[in-house]
């Protein structure tokens, strides 16, 4: 029997099936491997006629082998799946790898993002196409948030690679969502090698003392609130542009005195600039991705949860042996 990931709490422990039960029909998810994937597919299964789930590298029993770059394969997965909905997570979002290997990020997030662009247009399908808030240059200052209507101006190899993504699904199909997503959080232990693990790393570890960048400010994104979210746009035949992150900002200081917090530790968190890890990772990196979902406000649709709320609700579900002196915290 193949083992699916599971589907987790949203918001009001509500289940996506409740804000509508219309039926996707033959879903196609590119990427599915990773964190987001693991997230919206258990989902997806549960309300679509057939899920065809691939990725790159084939890591679980339910995932298909499909490089995006093989033009042929992605030609022949659509003619014989014949997918209504594609939802394309497949990206090379690793910043320093982006900036070693520009022709690569390319490959990925643009070119292959550009046949499937014309390839869900011309088999008559909505595509989903997740980007980044990486694709602003971070100049609009602190006491503003980026909104669908600023101009992107990405100012690093993946902000700009996602960037040119995001242009070709405008312009090469006509039913689609481009969805701009912040700092991500999720995946649980086997997943997720972003921030959030980095430091719950950390404190299972046993280290004293944190560090973490206080001039770096963003919108962290649940997963699964992410999923469910996208599931009430998708309802709605609101094609375009949309920023769907958790409500609230920060640092990345802020995020790892939350975790901290939450799971009980008597860690230290010491605040310190971008260049104390500038070896680590060189890449340059907006000052704020700070984002807004404006457009999802417009419709009614603005399910995302604030940030600290969902990073407990992660950090207690996926990592419960952390939070053992979190009682009363």
């Amino acid at each position: 029997m193949t083992s699916h990931p599971r589907e987790a709490a949203t918001p009001g422990g509500r289940h996506p099936s409740e804000f509508s039960a219309k039926p996707l029909g033959r879903v196609l998810i590119t990427g599915a491997g990773g964190m987001l994937g693991n997230a919206v597919y258990p989902y997806f299964v549960r309300r679509s006629q057939k899920v065809l789930a691939t990725d790159r590298v084939v890591s679980e029993p339910w995932i298909e082998k499909l490089d995006i770059r093989d033009t042929a394969k992605l030609h022949s997965v659509f003619s014989g799946f014949q997918p209504d909905l594609v939802l394309n997570l497949a990206a090379e979002t690793d910043l320093e790898y982006c900036e070693e290997n520009p022709d690569i990020a390319a490959a990925v997030n643009g070119d292959a993002t550009k046949e499937i662009a014309s390839l869900a247009d011309s088999f008559g399908c909505t595509l989903v196409y997740i980007s980044t808030a990486g694709v602003f240059d971070g100049k609009k200052g602190l006491d503003a948030l980026y909104t669908e209507r600023d101009e992107p101006n990405p100012i690093m190899v993946y902000g700009r690679t996602k960037y040119d993504g995001e242009n070709h699904v405008r312009g090469l199909c006509e039913r689609h969502y481009v969805v701009r997503a912040g700092w991500m959080v999720g995946g649980g232990s086997r997943k997720d090698h972003k921030f959030v693990s980095r430091i719950l790393q950390q404190l299972a570890d046993g280290w004293k003392v944190v560090h973490a960048v206080n001039d770096r400010f963003g919108t962290p994104t649940y997963t699964h609130d992410f999923a469910m979210n996208l599931f009430a746009l998708l309802d709605q035949k609101a094609y375009g542009t949309y920023h769907m992150v958790c409500e609230g900002t920060g640092s990345r200081y802020d995020v790892a005195k939350e975790i901290v917090r939450i799971c009980g530790s008597g860690a230290e968190v010491k605040p310190v600039d971008s260049d104390f890890f500038r070896e680590e990772f060189p890449a340059p990196r907006p000052r704020s991705e700070m984002l807004c979902n404006e457009r999802l406000g417009e419709l009614d649709l603005n399910l995302m949860r604030p940030w600290r709320d969902a990073l407990r609700d992660y950090i207690e579900r996926e990592y419960a042996d952390l939070c053992a002196g979190a009682a009363g915290a």
